[in-house]
């Protein structure tokens, strides 16, 4: 599902697509394109099966793979794939949108239903559709339209005529303008959804509203399978201890730290790991037993006074950074600094690394980077590259960076340093989400060192 733009209604009716294929009693498999968080809590909610990512960026080769992989997953095989764009069609990497949208329903062969807002437009929108029907060569196969924000049926019946008549492609449903409180907006994107407590009730009426208005039997007659190259990643032999038990990996889940790969933690245990979860905000420490913590991005600053308040958690982190491995991405490094202001109140956090955050209140950093390592880190040697992606509202103030060398993927004479890497390498902590399938090696030496145990109480010094 591609769109003319950003805030057009997409996740919304994406969503609601999901609910009524579900309906039907098809199993539904969501997707969503490039590297977002936010956006599949609401499908996951919706079609009630874990929603994944599909970023061409990191491992373009793979996206067949992760497509057949999710489809299988879960012990049931989907009926039906539903897949949520990013941004506007084509808009992705460059001027040739690479990775958009639109490349990735030309690499998979998926036809496209395009989302569009209709306010204020009829045969207008017909123009929008055939544009986007034929920019070559960049154009995929556009097998349908959903109208958003129609006014009524008189309008509807106007745009389906015109987009029918001038663009060639049918019109297969329509919504009215819906009042989306459940789909409400902070910093970096949604509400997830399961913070949004009222998620499930606007989906609910996006729902009633797209079911009186989808020619289902034409949806389910655009549906195809995908194609593509299928190429099966190269994987790492399992690690173990040197007993044979399995490296025991605890990673922060709540609503503070939501923001995952979930092709990460399926890799970890395809690597022989015991994945654990905890909660940062709610747990009294960390799991027992574990020689890996992981620490994604979220919100941390929205839940700063409830993180800052659970001291008993922090000094677990705090006391298990000084002998076990911990890689941190984006919120989770800045739950390891000293202190977090925000919104004017100063909270303490974990003080591992010596350093304070400030929220900015701008973006700082956004899309696509590839890094090169300044050091040995945890994931990899000095001079090694990995592709990732950055998005943020802070700062971080104090120790200097010094795991990565960063360049813009789009900008290449862009480029600054980032991430902290302690002196025996064994926690590294950055502002980079990884994908670990872009270098399925990386997770395999941050499981060998976290198996090994701690080699090293040196940790003074940055």
């Amino acid at each position: 599902m591609g769109a003319a733009s950003s805030g057009t209604g997409k996740t919304a009716v994406a969503s609601a697509l999901c609910r009524l294929m579900r309906e039907r009693g098809l199993t539904v498999q969501p997707f969503k394109t490039g590297p977002d968080f936010i956006d599949p809590t609401y499908l996951t909610l919706a079609a009630g099966r874990t929603c994944r990512n599909l970023d061409g960026f990191p491992c373009p080769d793979l996206t067949p793979f992760f497509y057949r992989d999710s489809c299988r997953a879960s012990g049931t095989r989907a009926d039906i794939a539903v897949v949520e764009g990013v941004m506007g069609l084509y808009d992705g990497l460059g001027p040739e949108g690479l990775y958009s949208t639109a490349w990735l329903a030309r690499t998979l062969g998926l036809p496209v239903i395009l989302t569009v807002d209709a306010r204020a437009a009829a045969t207008s929108v017909a123009a929008t559709v055939k544009g986007f029907a034929s920019l070559e060569p960049l154009a995929p196969r556009l097998s349908g339209v959903i109208a958003n924000r129609v006014s009524g049926a008189d309008h509807a019946e106007l745009i389906r005529e015109a987009v029918m008549r001038y663009a060639g492609v049918p019109l297969i449903g329509w919504l009215p303008s819906i009042k989306d409180e459940g789909f409400r907006s902070r910093h970096l994107g949604l509400v997830p959804a399961l913070e949004a407590k009222d998620a499930k009730a606007a989906q609910d009426r996006f729902t009633d509203a797209l079911r009186d208005n989808l020619d289902a039997e034409a949806l389910l007659s655009i549906a195809q399978e995908p194609s593509g190259v299928l190429v099966e990643p190269d994987l790492p032999r399992a690690v173990t201890k040197a007993d044979g038990s399995p490296v025991r990996a605890a990673v922060a889940d709540d609503d503070a730290f939501c923001f995952h790969y979930r092709e990460n933690w399926e890799l970890l245990r395809r690597l022989g790991a015991e994945v654990v979860t905890a909660s940062p905000v709610s747990d009294g420490s960390l799991p027992a037993g574990i020689d890996l913590l992981i620490l994604p991005g979220g919100y941390p600053e929205e839940f700063a006074g409830e993180l800052s308040s659970n001291g008993r958690f922090m000094k677990s982190v705090a006391d298990f950074s000084r002998r076990g491995c911990v890689y941190a991405e984006c919120g989770g490094m800045l739950y390891l600094a000293e202190s977090m202001e925000y919104k004017g109140a100063v909270r303490k956090m974990c003080g591992v690394i010596p350093s304070c955050v400030k929220m900015t209140g701008h973006l700082r950093h956004f899309g696509y980077v590839e890094a090169t390592a300044m050091r040995d880190s945890l994931i990899m040697e000095r001079g090694g590259t990995i592709r990732a992606h950055e998005f943020h509202y802070s700062a971080v103030e104090g120790a200097e960076p010094n795991a990565f060398s960063v360049r813009k993927a789009s900008r290449p004479k862009e480029n600054w340093t980032d991430g902290f890497v302690l002196e025996d390498g064994r926690l590294l902590a950055s502002y980079m989400h990884v994908n670990f399938y872009a270098r399925p090696e990386a997770a395999e030496r941050m499981l060998l060192r976290a198996a090994a145990g701690n080699l090293s109480q040196d940790r003074s010094v940055f």
